[in-house]
């Protein structure tokens, strides 16, 4: 019985790191939120989900650190005070155990380094992806009152979902042409998740209502 409980006890625990997923970011001069392509490695925002890790790397200039803003859901900084910095080569990680938003920065260059790490439920995301040719696109964002969605083409019906931070679905529908709009107004303010998906893959934004 011993044994089999330890078997047991073995599967759950590499069961649970297998499941979480690590974001890396390159942490650098000019790594910030407003980084385009939102998919590049020193765009400074990441959506996650409870449970997965966040790892900044420091490139090959200047002296940094990571620190999380008054307000963030969690607390984290990556030297003893929030005035310590860490040179070029710098490994450092956070594994997000709260559903929420993270504001972060670099404490000596903040205005051109800072992003948001968003954590929602567990299980909200998948792990799947569109082909490039069929990601979708979403604007303007943030906004007060419109959502629009735009698809590069257009094959079939997809299913569209939003999500709060927490996991609650907002909003359903179809997709049935290549343009489509939703009113956010009735909204209250923060962030989104915004999910289309088919019968085979999925994709996942962020959108920030004002």
């Amino acid at each position: 019985m011993k044994k089999l409980l330890f078997t047991i006890s073995c599967i759950i625990i590499t069961t649970s790191i297998s499941a979480q997923d690590t974001y890396d970011i390159d942490w650098t001069f000019g790594s910030n939120s407003n980084v385009t392509p939102a998919s590049a490695s020193n765009n400074a925002d990441r959506t996650i989900e409870v449970g997965d890790m966040v790892r900044w790397t420091w490139s090959a200039s200047g002296n940094h650190n990571v620190v999380s803003n008054s307000g963030s859901q969690e607390n984290f900084m990556s030297g003893t005070s929030a005035t310590d910095t860490q040179p070029p080569g710098t490994v450092f990680s956070v594994t997000f155990n709260e559903v929420g938003v993270n504001d972060y920065r670099c404490n000596p260059h903040s205005g051109s380094m800072f992003g948001t790490i968003t954590v929602v439920a567990e299980g909200t995301l998948s792990s799947k992806k569109f082909e490039d040719d069929t990601t979708f696109s979403i604007a303007p964002n943030p906004s007060k009152n419109w959502l629009n969605i735009t698809l590069p083409s257009y094959n079939s019906e997809l299913n569209i979902e939003v999500f709060d931070v927490l996991g609650k679905r907002v909003h359903k529908g179809k997709i049935t042409q290549m343009n489509s709009v939703i009113s956010v107004s009735n909204w209250n303010k923060g962030v989104y998740l915004v999910r289309v998906s088919n019968d085979k893959t999925t994709q996942t934004k962020r959108f920030i209502k004002q």
